[in-house]
C-alpha cells in the first residue's frame, strides 16, 4: 500500500489534467470533471484486484500453495528487479521529475490532459494512467490477494483489508485535488514533487526490496 501511495504517474497526469481544466472551466466544473479521472483510477484498480484475487483464490481452492513452489522465488526475483528499477529507472536522469515512460507516451498523456472535454475523457485518462504503471503494481496485487486469501482461511474478515488496498491509489489524487482547491497551482505541485524525488525513489526501492527479503527469509508470501 505504501508503494501504491508513492507511485507518481497517475498523480502527475492528474495534476496536469486539473491544471488545464482550471484554465478552461470554473473551479466547480474543473473539480467535477477531474472527479471522473479519480473514478477511472478506482475502477481499474478494483478490476485488477478482483481479477487477481479470483485467480489466487482459485489456486488456493485446488490446493496450490505458493510457499512450496518456485513461485516464491519468481515473485521475490521480480520484486528485487523492481526495487532496482524504481531506484535507477523510475525517474529519468536529470533535474526534473520525468518518469520511465517514453517521450511519445508522455506527450500523448500531456495532450490528452490538455484537450480533455468530457467526463468520459477524464475517466479513460484515469484508467490509462493506472494501466501504464502495471509493471510496478501487478506483483503488489498478487501479494495482497494472497495475503487476503490467507487471512480468510483463518476466518478473519477480509472486506476491510480489500477495500483499503483498492482505495490506496486514490490518496495522492485527493491530496493534489485538495491542494488545488486550497489555492496551490501546478508550479507548486511540481516543486514539491521535485523536492521529494530522492525520497520517493528511495522509499519505492526500499519497500520492493524489503518485501522480497521477507519473502525469501520466511519462504512464504502468506
Amino acid at each position: 500500500m505504501l508503494i501504491l501511495i508513492f507511485l507518481q504517474l497517475s498523480p502527475g497526469i492528474f495534476a496536469l489534467t486539473y491544471h488545464y481544466a482550471l484554465g478552461k472551466y470554473s473551479k466547480n466544473q474543473a473539480s467535477f470533471l477531474t472527479l471522473f479521472f479519480i473514478i477511472g483510477v478506482e475502477i481499474i484498480s478494483a478490476c485488477i484486484f478482483l481479477s487477481t484475487y479470483f485467480l489466487v483464490s482459485t489456486l488456493f481452492f485446488v490446493g496450490f500453495r505458493p510457499e512450496t513452489s518456485v513461485l516464491t522465488w519468481i515473485l521475490a526475483g521480480i520484486l528485487i528487479a523492481l526495487g532496482f528499477l524504481a531506484f535507477f529507472h523510475y525517474f529519468r536522469p536529470g533535474a526534473g521529475t520525468k518518469l520511465f515512460i517514453s517521450q511519445k507516451y508522455s506527450k500523448g498523456f500531456k495532450y490528452s490532459a490538455k484537450t480533455i472535454k468530457t467526463k468520459s475523457d477524464a475517466f479513460v485518462l484515469g484508467v490509462m494512467s493506472s494501466v501504464s504503471e502495471f509493471i510496478y503494481t501487478f506483483p503488489l496485487y498478487v501479494l495482497a490477494s494472497a495475503e487476503i486469501v490467507h487471512l480468510s482461511l483463518y476466518g478473519i474478515s477480509i472486506n476491510l483489508f480489500a477495500i483499503l488496498f483498492v482505495l490506496t491509489p486514490l490518496l495522492p489524487l485527493f491530496i493534489i485535488r485538495y491542494k488545488y482547491q486550497a489555492g496551490y497551482n501546478l508550479a507548486d505541485i511540481i516543486k514539491t514533487r521535485t523536492k521529494n524525488k530522492p525520497f520517493t525513489r528511495f522509499i519505492l526501492s526500499f519497500n520492493y526490496l524489503i518485501i522480497a527479503i521477507l519473502i525469501l527469509c520466511f519462504r512464504t508470501i502468506l
